[in-house]
């Protein structure tokens, strides 16, 4: 662990609040100041000068010379000797204080210099969710009051498999029986957390992804902050005179009126100086209004609610769109029923998950992502594409370009379709018939059953749309789901209001919602300066101006990132960026062998959230450097370092 960093000592001295830290601080200071009496002690003139002669006076100079670089020799190793004892001991009693915690936080909250805002943390735990229990954990040990809450009884939030109300047929997890993740174990895990290969496969299903979970929120002793079957109903920010001409400036203290309710209690009001809103973007389904929707007799629903395919068996089945879900929707029920037609109208651009015997992601270096030309990277990966699955047929072979849109991750979906187990039409839905789908290339469908891979919007009902939702008269992008937010984080307008988790990116969310959490740390603790209101959205325009011109015009591309671009963005205003120059002078200043490795194993090896523990805040070197040297060697097993760090961590 590395607290590196401007004015890191200061600190140290402003804020001994622990008291069993502040021998220890006192160690490295009186260390320092024990230097000075024996350089006094160094003036051993006799006499004056006068009663000497020259040549005395040049042996008595040159003894003394002597004498004194041999004080400050040894003071200089006793005093680095002690440091680094201070160091050690520091840190690990910030560790036994959950300095472990994902981002460091606990030093992090100690330096507020005014007491400390409580801090309302509305969400409900899913995949991107747990990166607001990060954001919480660090501040539990300042003076701060934190609250979590948790809409359902258990922890796990969407990756809690459940089936559908009979009834209502309503659910809160979209998560089906069978879902793989798409992005692969290594690039899936937290930085200082990482995920066991000897315990875990290179990609896993729902039920293994809700585990590791578990295991984080136990290992840090975070349940027993968390509000379970607590419904947040409302976040409203204080009215307030001269509300408007505070929000022009940003000179608005952000205060929040948060209105929430347990299960079997009435609501209950409090205030908060902050909210973090952390509900993700799988909640709302979205279905098209389809002309003749009323005169289908079959079963018409959104993937969100299907679960397994054995209830299609027989069926005629369509299904609308070409995401992720769509592919493996129209794979599974493919099985046992006895048509399945996946309807797209742009095509798509289809990689499965191992490429060459590796996982896609190893292919997709920090050197193709940031080094070479986005023309030279994307041909290179679209040859590699070629390579492996071939050319796609002519009823989903998009005319974007690689990356203008997501791709579609599905080892088997090419080969079900090449064997007409499927059948794809390159078309929309023209309007609905009482049997079956007009399609607008003219195809009539007769079906029973019409599943919509048709993607979410972007709700978050317990706010108000003006405090994250871009305006259609002010978005370059499709309004729909189009966000006015700073960094897709921060709302320009109303201070304290962070928003985390509400990006598409091809790669893993699970590191750039912890970026953000982080990055959301800073801003809050002032680690993080934020623009003025003006600026703050000058970039939002510049953002969406930018997005519109490289990606296919869709609402499921209004929050699009690439991976390391904006994870970079981020952590450089935390000093945690891994540049090139930075990986290149360790070389020179610590082991040099291991030094090569990791800078080798960062631009040429998996993207792991490692490599933004490496350096600057909140930066934890040592374990990083194992995780990145691991992944490099392709071992499967943790070495004995991660794991002893990582028990260093454990919260009992």
């Amino acid at each position: 662990m590395s607290y590196a960093g401007p004015g890191r000592d200061n600190e140290l001295q402003r804020h001994p609040r622990d008291p069993s830290l502040r021998p220890r601080l006192r160690l490295f200071f009186q260390g320092v100041s024990g230097l000075a009496p024996e350089l006094l002690r160094s003036t051993r003139y006799k006499g004056t000068r006068e009663t000497r002669s020259r040549t005395e006076e040049k042996k008595e100079r040159q003894k003394d010379r002597t004498h004194i670089a041999d004080i400050y020799q040894r003071g200089i190793v006793r005093q680095i000797s002690a440091l680094g004892k201070a160091r050690s001991r520091l840190q690990a009693a910030l560790e036994a204080r959950h300095d472990g915690l994902f981002s460091g936080l606990v030093s992090t909250s100690w330096w507020l210099s005014s007491p400390s805002p409580s801090l309302s943390l509305s969400l409900s735990l899913k995949f991107t969710q747990l990166e607001a229990i990060v954001f919480f954990s660090g501040l539990l040990h300042s003076r701060s009051e934190a609250t979590v809450f948790e809409g359902r009884d258990v922890i796990g939030g969407q990756w809690n498999y459940e089936d559908p109300d009979p009834e209502t047929g309503e659910t809160a997890s979209s998560i089906y029986d069978n879902v793989t993740l798409n992005s692969c174990r290594d690039t899936s895990s937290f930085s200082d957390f990482p995920i066991d290969p000897a315990r875990y496969p290179d990609y896993f299903g729902h039920r293994q992804f809700l585990q590791y979970i578990h295991e984080y929120v136990e290992h840090f002793g975070l349940a027993a902050y968390i509000k379970l079957q607590t419904k947040v109903i409302s976040c409203r920010q204080h009215q307030h005179q001269h509300q408007q001409q505070q929000r022009k400036t940003g000179d608005n203290p952000g205060k929040w009126t948060v209105v929430y309710q347990q299960q079997g209690h009435e609501p209950v009001e409090a205030v908060f100086d902050a909210v973090l809103a952390c509900t993700g973007t799988l909640s709302k389904p979205m279905i098209p209004d389809f002309a003749g929707r009323d005169k289908f007799q079959g079963e018409l629903f959104h993937s969100h609610t299907y679960r397994k395919p054995a209830r299609f068996e027989g069926k005629r089945v369509a299904i609308i769109g070409f995401g992720n879900s769509a592919a493996d929707l129209s794979s599974e029920i493919s099985s046992v029923a006895s048509e399945v037609h996946l309807i797209t109208r742009r095509g798509g651009w289809v990689i499965p998950r191992y490429v060459l015997g590796k996982p896609a992601e190893a292919w997709d270096s920090r050197l193709f992502e940031t080094i070479l030309p986005k023309w030279a990277s994307e041909w290179c990966q679209m040859k590699l594409c070629e390579v492996v699955v071939g050319s796609l047929p002519e009823e989903i072979k998009p005319q974007h370009s690689l990356f203008q849109a997501n791709l579609t991750v599905r080892s088997d979906l090419l080969e079900n379709i090449r064997t007409g187990r499927i059948t794809a039409h390159r078309a929309s839905i023209d309007r609905m018939t009482e049997y079956g789908i007009v399609l607008t290339n003219g195809t009539t469908l007769e079906v029973d059953v019409i599943i919509c891979c048709t993607g979410y919007d972007i709700d978050l009902p317990y706010l108000l749309d003006e405090y994250y939702r871009m305006q259609e008269k002010d978005s370059v992008l499709p309004a729909r789901n189009s966000l006015n937010l700073y960094k897709l984080v921060a709302a320009p307008r109303y201070p304290n209001l962070f928003c985390i988790g509400y990006v598409h990116l091809e790669g893993p969310l699970v590191p750039v919602a912890e970026a953000q959490a982080r990055w959301a740390v800073g801003a809050i603790t002032g680690k993080v300066t934020l623009p003025s209101p003006d600026e703050m959205e000058r970039s939002i325009y510049a953002y969406q101006e930018e997005l519109a011109s490289r990606m296919v015009s869709s609402d499921r591309h209004t929050t699009i990132v690439k991976y390391l671009p904006y994870c970079d963005d981020l952590f450089s205003q935390l000093d945690a960026a891994p540049t090139f120059w930075r990986l290149f002078q360790r070389i020179f200043t610590s082991n040099p062998v291991q030094a090569y490795q990791v800078l080798i194993a960062v631009y040429f090896g998996l993207n792991s959230a490692a490599q933004y523990r490496l350096f600057g805040h909140a930066g934890k070197p040592d374990l990083a450097a194992q995780i990145l040297l691991r992944l490099s060697r392709g071992d499967n097993k943790m070495t004995e370092e991660e794991k002893a760090y990582i028990q260093s961590t454990a919260q009992v």
